[in-house]
């Protein structure tokens, strides 16, 4: 009976409770508090997510990462602009992201892979209305790092060479390189810290990399490793699609001799890309507010400790063949008004000085000629 009488009173007290926490429940005052909490957190969550740019970059150890990092400190605005690299990209993956997976708003790669796809059609007939530039960015110089056995890249005739991860620009075109000068090769397919690893072994011989100077995975290699780049003929077979580079001592002062101070090779451009979305779309306005934040900022690029190479990177510079994304466009031509009027006041108020530089000699030159023509005077009076 007692324990009859236990539970008839626990379920007074639970019935109770649910009654008055119902009764909470349904009180319109917390009601309404409930509802502006999940508002304002709703509100927040669009806001934050409005407010974030995606942007594919590279993987760990690869230019394209060091990239993307300095771009999304630079530009970070908090809340109110946020950029977070995506890391796994690669050149080719990367062109492909932009153009087709959700939720990419920008990617990193290079002119070879963009003008190779707008050729191949390989991602649609009409990749050059879908993908657009911010703007070309650095060089991308064509590293080989060889065993110490090695000294030029016949050397490497049939022997076993990495060109990165499939899907990166370096494995789409850098085996074509040794194709143009007719080596052959056995390829592979690596990371470059992996392949490094393998050639310390005698596993690999020789990785490459289109990439920025310095690749960090690069700059890392320990003197006694014996690493070395080797030097990378310009030819006809490669003027289509390179140009002449070189690599330095002072980039590499363990894989190349200071005494050769540089070691030639090959060199293409990469760029800063974003998918051509309409003007009326939310992604176009996020979009537009990142290149304005770039670009307004584009001198904190070229302060340490950002990479270095910024500082060779014009923004206005064009890539024939390919549109720039219409807001970057829309600020490069109110830049270069800006800086025409600017120029066009300098020159005024450089002429404005002049011609009180004038009038000053002017004056000079009357006094003078006035003198003189006492003188003159004197001397005809003496005669």
């Amino acid at each position: 009976m007692r324990f009859f009488a236990v539970a008839a009173i626990a379920a007074v007290v639970v019935s109770a409770t649910f009654d008055t926490s119902r009764a909470q429940t349904a009180d319109p005052t917390v009601l309404k508090q409930r509802a502006q909490l999940r508002a304002a957190r709703e509100q927040y969550r669009e806001r934050l997510n409005e407010n974030v740019i995606y942007l594919m970059g590279g993987q760990l150890g690869a230019g394209y990462a060091v990239i993307a990092h300095d771009i999304s400190v630079v530009v970070n605005q908090g809340d109110n602009l946020r950029v977070l690299p995506v890391g796994g990209g690669a050149g080719v993956q990367n062109v492909r992201d932009v153009a087709f997976l959700r939720g990419i708003d920008l990617g990193i790669t290079n002119l070879l892979t963009l003008n190779h796809l707008k050729a191949s059609g390989e991602l649609g007939v009409n990749l050059d209305q879908q993908i657009t530039y911010i703007a070309p960015l650095f060089l991308e110089t064509l590293h080989i790092l060889a065993r110490g056995e090695y000294n030029r890249l016949e050397d490497l005739r049939g022997k076993k060479i990495s060109f990165n991860y499939k899907g990166s620009a370096t494995a789409q075109f850098a085996p074509l390189v040794f194709k143009a000068l007719g080596i052959e090769i056995q390829e592979l397919y690596i990371g470059q810290a992996d392949a490094m690893e393998k050639m310390r072994t005698g596993e690999v011989d020789a990785t490459a990399c289109t990439c920025p100077v310095p690749v960090p995975a690069f700059a890392s290699a320990k003197p006694e490793w014996g690493f070395k780049l080797l030097p990378v003929p310009f030819s006809r077979a490669l003027e289509d699609n390179y140009y002449p580079s070189k690599l330095t001592h002072e980039e590499y002062p363990n894989l190349v001799p200071k005494e050769a101070a540089e070691t030639e090779t090959i060199a293409t451009a990469n760029v800063l890309i974003a998918f051509n979305w309409a003007r009326d779309t939310a992604r176009y306005a996020r979009i537009a507010r990142f290149t304005e934040a770039m670009f307004t900022r584009f001198e904190d690029f070229q302060k340490p400790p950002r990479h270095p190479l910024w500082k060779t990177v014009n923004l206005a510079g064009k890539l024939p063949g390919w549109q720039r994304f219409p807001a970057a466009q829309e600020w490069i031509d109110r830049f270069e008004k800006d800086d025409t009027t600017r120029l066009q006041t300098s020159f005024a108020q450089f002429m404005a000085g002049r011609r009180a530089s004038m009038e000053r000699n002017a004056a000079a030159d009357q006094e003078r000629l006035f003198r003189e023509f006492i003188e003159w005077r004197a001397r005809a009076a003496g005669r």
